[in-house]
């Protein structure tokens, strides 16, 4: 299992960049049994750290379905990690409080 990085590859707005796509289906083809996601925050306020992977909205897991389908296509399973920063965060990463 190629265990959750934390490799700040996503964009600003929580989606999943090219780089970041690639790097992990890179992974898949390098015959690990399962690929996970770095740490994902699941609501836009949950973001920890600048460039982290988000889940919490249609738009955002539009990409991480297309990884999910590529690395499928290497009978691999795929898993996302779930962080969220609440108290472990800073303000200057999210535009609003989580409460």
């Amino acid at each position: 299992m190629l265990a959750p990085l934390t490799n700040q590859q996503s964009h600003e707005d929580g989606s999943l960049s090219e780089d970041e796509y690639h790097w992990l289906v890179k992974r898949a083809e390098g015959g690990f049994g399962i690929v996970m996601t770095c740490a994902s925050h699941v609501q836009e306020a949950g973001k920890g750290f600048p460039g982290q992977l988000g889940i919490f909205s249609d738009q955002i897991n539009t990409g991480l379905r297309r990884l999910s389908s590529a690395i499928k296509q290497y009978g691999l399973s795929s898993a996302t990690s779930y962080r969220y920063a609440f108290a472990y965060g800073t303000y200057r990463h999210i535009s609003t409080l989580p409460f």
